[in-house]
Order: C-alpha cells, then sequence, then structure tokens
C-alpha cells in the first residue's frame, strides 16, 4: 500500500542516450537523496548476456565487474535494483542483428517474439534466466509484455485468442522466474485491451504469481472519455449526440473505437463502479479493476515519453499525471507508482530528452526541487520549471526564464551540471520556435510577390541572428554534453536536435532570400 515518497519507483531506460559509467554511482546517490528505494533498470543491449549477441555496438556493453559495481552500489545506498527484461515485444534490439531475427515474427521493422516457435522462446527464457542470475538481491523481475502488436496476427493464424497464447506463455515465464525466487511485473496494456469473459477464470488465476504494472502516462484529471478496456472504447453518446457532449480528444477516436454500451455484461460489471458520467471513467480505472480481481497493482506515471521528443519535457503535465497517480494509489491502495523515462519510443528511433533534463520531475515528486538544487528557493524553482514547461505549450517565455536562469546561477549549491544541460535546452527550444515562426511567416507571405523588399531584409536579418545563436549554442552543448556522456546515441541526439535544425534554417534562408515561398 502506498505510503509517502518512498513508494515512487524510478526507471531508468539504456536504450537511449547514455551517461558514463563515471557519473552513475552519483545518479544512484541522487535517487537516493530524493527519497527512491527502488530503481527499475532496462537494461536493452548494455546488459553483458553470454548466451547471444544482441548490441550492435559491443563497446558500449557494460562488463560483468562494472554490473556488480553497480549493483553494490545501489545495495549500500538502500535502493532495490529490479531489472528489466523484454519478453515479448519491444525486442527491436536483439532483432537488429541477423543471426536473431528467425525469432522474430512477422515482416516489416522486427520487434515481438515468435511465440509459434519453441526454439525464439526457449532463446528468450535463456536471456531472461541472465538476468535472474545476475541480481540475486531482487525481489522482483519485470518482463515487459506490452505493445505486442503482431500477437494478433499469430493468433488469427492459429484461430485462437490473444490472450489465450499470451498468458500459455505468460505462465512458463512465471514459472521460469519463481525458480529463482523473484516476483515478475508486466505492463498491463496487453490484459487491457484483450481482455474478455472466457478469459476471466484463466486470468485470475495468475493474482498470486505476478503484479501487474498498470501504465497512463497522459491522464491528468479524474475522468477519461476514451479508455483502454477490452478494446479502445468511449461512449456511443460522443457520436449520436454531439451537440450535448463535451467532445473527446479527435486522436482518441478511429474507426475501430468501440463502445462503453456494448462491453459485455462480465466486463461491464467490472468497470461499473469506475464510470463517473454517461460519457466517461474514471482515471486509472483498470488498475483498480486488477485490484478488484486479486492481483497486487502499481500504477506508472510518465516522467519522460516519447511526446517530450529531444529538448526537454512539458515538465507540467509531467507533474499532473504524477500527482493524479499518487491520488489514485493511496485511494486505491495500490503498491507503487513507477516514474518512467523512455530514452525512445523503440530501440530504432531517435533518442529522447536527455537524463539529465528530468531530474526537475523526479525531485518534484520525491523530496523537491529544492533538495535537488540546494540553495534556490522552492518558489523560484518551482516558478522556473512551470514556466519552463508552459514553454513547450507554446507559451513564448524562454528569454526571460534563460534570464532568470542566469540570475539563480550564482545562489545554486549543487547540480551545476544538469542545470547547465536545461539552461542549454531551453536556448535551443527558443531557437527552435524562431524557426518556427519564421516558417509561419513564410506560409503566409511567400510565393504571391505582395510583401516589399524591407519586409523580406527584415526577415533575414532575424535568421541571421538565429543561425549566429545556433552556431554558439551547438558548441557549447557539444563540449558540455561530451563529458557527461557517450556511444552513438549521442550522436544520434545530436543529429535530431541540430542538424535538423540546421537543415530547417537552409531550407528558410533560400526562401527568404528570394522572397519565395518555398515551405507552401
Amino acid at each position: 500500500m502506498m505510503k509517502g515518497m518512498s513508494s515512487f519507483i524510478a526507471h531508468l531506460d539504456l536504450k537511449g542516450v547514455r551517461l558514463r559509467p563515471a557519473f552513475l554511482p552519483e545518479y544512484l546517490e541522487n535517487l537516493q537523496t530524493l527519497g527512491f528505494r527502488a530503481l527499475v533498470v532496462e537494461y536493452e543491449d548494455v546488459f553483458p548476456f553470454r548466451s547471444a549477441r544482441v548490441s550492435m555496438h559491443p563497446e558500449e556493453v557494460w562488463s560483468r565487474d562494472f554490473l556488480e559495481t553497480f549493483l553494490a552500489k545501489a545495495h549500500s545506498l538502500g535502493i532495490e535494483i529490479i531489472p528489466l527484461q523484454q519478453c515479448l515485444g519491444h525486442l527491436e534490439y536483439a532483432f537488429r542483428r541477423e543471426e536473431n531475427r528467425p525469432y522474430a515474427f512477422g515482416q516489416g521493422v522486427p520487434r515481438d517474439l515468435h511465440l509459434g516457435r519453441p526454439e525464439a522462446r526457449q532463446w528468450l527464457k535463456g536471456l531472461l534466466a541472465e538476468v535472474l542470475e545476475a541480481h540475486p538481491a531482487s525481489r522482483y523481475v519485470h518482463i515487459g509484455m506490452d505493445e505486442a502488436r503482431s500477437l494478433h496476427g499469430h493468433a488469427k493464424e492459429e484461430g485462437t485468442a490473444v490472450l489465450t497464447l499470451f498468458l500459455e506463455y505468460l505462465d512458463e515465464l512465471c514459472t521460469l522466474c519463481e525458480r529463482y525466487g523473484k516476483t515478475p511485473l508486466i505492463w498491463g496494456d496487453m490484459l487491457d485491451e484483450s481482455i474478455a469473459p472466457e478469459h476471466l477464470g484463466k486470468l485470475v488465476s495468475f493474482k498470486d504469481r505476478l503484479i501487474v504494472v498498470s501504465w497512463d502516462y497522459a491522464s491528468e484529471g479524474e475522468a477519461q472519455a476514451v479508455v483502454r478496456f477490452s478494446g479502445v472504447r468511449c461512449s456511443r453518446r460522443w457520436v449520436e449526440e454531439p451537440w450535448e457532449a463535451p467532445l473527446p480528444t479527435p486522436a482518441a477516436m478511429s474507426g475501430a473505437t468501440l463502445w462503453f454500451e456494448d462491453w459485455p455484461e462480465a466486463i461491464q460489471s467490472l468497470v461499473e463502479p469506475y464510470r463517473v458520467s454517461p460519457w466517461a471513467m474514471a482515471s486509472f480505472f483498470q488498475a483498480a479493476v486488477w485490484r478488484d480481481l486479486g492481483f497486487t497493482v502499481w500504477g506508472a506515471a510518465g516522467g519522460a515519453v516519447t511526446y517530450d521528443r529531444s529538448v526537454l519535457p512539458y515538465y507540467v503535465r509531467r507533474h499532473r499525471n504524477i500527482a493524479a497517480w499518487k491520488t489514485f494509489g493511496e485511494r486505491e491502495r495500490l503498491g507503487g507508482i513507477m516514474i518512467t523515462q523512455w530514452a525512445r519510443s523503440n530501440s530504432l528511433t531517435v533518442p529522447n530528452v536527455l537524463p539529465d533534463v528530468v531530474w526537475p520531475v523526479l525531485a518534484g515528486a520525491g523530496a523537491g526541487l529544492e533538495r535537488f538544487f540546494k540553495g534556490v528557493a522552492p518558489d523560484r524553482l518551482k516558478r522556473l520549471f512551470g514556466g519552463i514547461g508552459r514553454c513547450r505549450e507554446g507559451w513564448a517565455m524562454e528569454s526571460g526564464l534563460l534570464a532568470e536562469m542566469a540570475e539563480l546561477t550564482g545562489q545554486l549549491q549543487t547540480h551545476h551540471e544538469e542545470w547547465e544541460t536545461i539552461r542549454l535546452m531551453l536556448e535551443l527550444q527558443r531557437i527552435t520556435k524562431g524557426a518556427e515562426v519564421l516558417e509561419e511567416f513564410m506560409r503566409c507571405y511567400g510565393g504571391i510577390g505582395r510583401l516589399p523588399g524591407e519586409g523580406w531584409e527584415k526577415q533575414a536579418e532575424t535568421l541571421e541572428a538565429l543561425e549566429a545563436d545556433l552556431q554558439r549554442l551547438e558548441e557549447r552543448t557539444r563540449d558540455h554534453l561530451q563529458k557527461r556522456y557517450f556511444g552513438i546515441a549521442l550522436e544520434e541526439w545530436h543529429y535530431k536536435a541540430f542538424t535538423s535544425l540546421w537543415e530547417r534554417l537552409s531550407l528558410l534562408g533560400r526562401a527568404v532570400a528570394g522572397g519565395v515561398g518555398e515551405l507552401i
């Protein structure tokens, strides 16, 4: 049962831009300072597997000695390391290697394990066994099991239900974890999406064998109009009475959307206690349903998610999502709340935000911003990071916030490096917005020959200033980050953050020089 900040569990995703190994002990010390007592580590291809080759960059794989040093440091700080080994989906990192490709299902992007091939199951269980053996002190292991979209195609080929295949394989994984004395955690989305009356008995048989981690990285309030449970559903009234009902987000609606009113009777009885109106369900209600069925349940909030992209998190959204989960978790007696930090949407995509810029989220959930950025008054910190979060929503306040950060630097006593990373990212955001303003100008005025030359000259001056600022910022950022981060992912992040922005400015330069709307 949740009780205070100690029930927040941090998450370290190592498939993105990686801190240099020398900084990882400090990372653990920071977590301890903020009150965290558990850390889920998603190793991906840095884990030193012996039974298979999975990394495309062997020089970045941890040694066994470093892994043991990392675990010993965490133990000395009272932080339990919970390893995360994906066991069904999100295996892109392994399937990039040709020798592992036969274990994948389907065409296109290889990501999901082929459950129809016994050798594939055995291969994966070999990886899981290595992770289990390497963490003798951990009570738990996270086995993933989320977003395995191709399982629908496999189930169709086999003429069976998705959950039939899923639960059969889950039983094998639970048995393996039990052999090592570990309780497995699984993400709840595949259970949420595919639950049906005929599976309830089999599902409940797992209630004492695993922990369901129910994730929702978007909800900030009390209600949801569109939910994931026995399909993606909303009320039919959204369509039948569009003038009367406040409309849900258009992106949430699709041709595959089902209706609350058509939930099977057995499912309806599970969800009805959490209906808050004809139009909406209580936020995070899925977690409460699994709890009602007898499972131990953890929630999962979004500390940094793919939607944040490469520069800065949406700080206000992240704090509100975590606060909403905390309120729900205490009321519904959840076991804890994991604060996820997704380094990429999957192993093949561009990296998301750097670990440095997520500390304000973790500090806000833990002991407080002032505990991390010591020397600066709590109200100043709260206003500062709230403002940075609002800038992500479109508010043009970057210049004032940068000036405030410069002023506060003299008061700052700790974590100057993280502070500087955030300041550099805020400057990058300011320049990016400047490019967006110019692009909008071109859409409005370009290509029709009405704007006098003076108008184009002003835009050319603006563009020249942006290019000069970006040149200086790129040099400072590269120098700063190379001291803290390393690896191919750092170059990938740099391309996304800077090279693509230079390409945008180059296109704008050609358009402005000719006074022609090349962007239209």
